[in-house]
């Protein structure tokens, strides 16, 4: 379920353009209550200590990874290059955090090394989503933990994707998945699904049908909406 290069690289000039756009207009904040739900969330399976080892693929303008408390901590991201020249972005991340400009198919690490990987939303933007599965499963200690969330669509939402793929309406995301494929995927990557849960499509398709984005009302008519699914895998 790989794409092109030239695919994937539209993608990624999406994703740059995306973040030229929001150097000084997001809301850098979502980082830090998103890592304190993580943490909340992965509780029952891994506790984050200063030792932890961590890793964070996708990692963005300065990713979640800035606010987890451990002297461990590394992140990817294959636009490491462009973040890193935005002061916005430098001026939140944690001093303690090794960024590197790396694509999640090849990671830069060496076998067995963390405790935790953390995915979000990220594997639809990937060349190769089973080769970025099988590089974590490489990197991952036995017993560790990956908190990983993704988009996911029904049968008939995914068909108005393909749909979308073919005529190149949506460029930031070449691949669409079901939360079937996904299940199947984690066990041929040897990742055991330890927690599962997700928002439902009814309650994305409410927000989108009541939201003043165009693009968002036109998904809701067309039932294309996405639930919003987190998983905690284990290797």
């Amino acid at each position: 379920m790989s794409v092109n290069k030239e695919r994937w690289e539209l993608a990624q000039e999406y994703e740059l353009n995306w973040w030229k756009d929001k150097a000084d207009k997001v809301d850098l904040e979502f980082y830090e209550r998103f890592a304190n739900d993580i943490t909340n969330e992965i509780s029952s399976y891994y506790k984050i200590t200063t030792d932890s080892r961590i890793l964070e693929i996708g990692s963005g303008a300065a990713g979640t990874i800035t606010y987890f408390d451990s002297n461990f901590k590394y992140a990817i991201d294959p636009l490491e290059d462009f973040y890193v020249t935005i002061k916005s972005y430098r001026a939140i991340r944690d001093s303690r955090v090794i960024y590197k400009n790396a694509m999640a198919e090849n990671l830069p690490f060496e076998s067995d090394f963390f405790d935790l990987i953390v995915i979000d939303n990220v594997l639809d933007h990937c060349q190769n989503p089973e080769a970025v599965l099988s590089e974590m499963n490489r990197v991952l200690k036995t017993g560790g933990i990956v908190y990983f969330r993704q988009n996911t669509y029904h049968c008939w939402g995914k068909f108005i994707r393909t749909v979308m793929e073919f005529l190149k309406i949506d460029a930031g995301h070449p691949h669409t998945f079901r939360t079937s494929y996904l299940h199947k995927a984690f066990k041929k990557s040897r990742l055991s699904v330890m927690s599962f849960k997700g928002t439902g499509y009814l309650k994305t398709w409410v927000k989108e049908i009541r939201s003043k984005r165009v693009l968002d009302k036109v998904k809701a008519v067309l039932l294309a909406t996405r639930n919003k699914t987190t998983f905690i895998l284990k290797k």
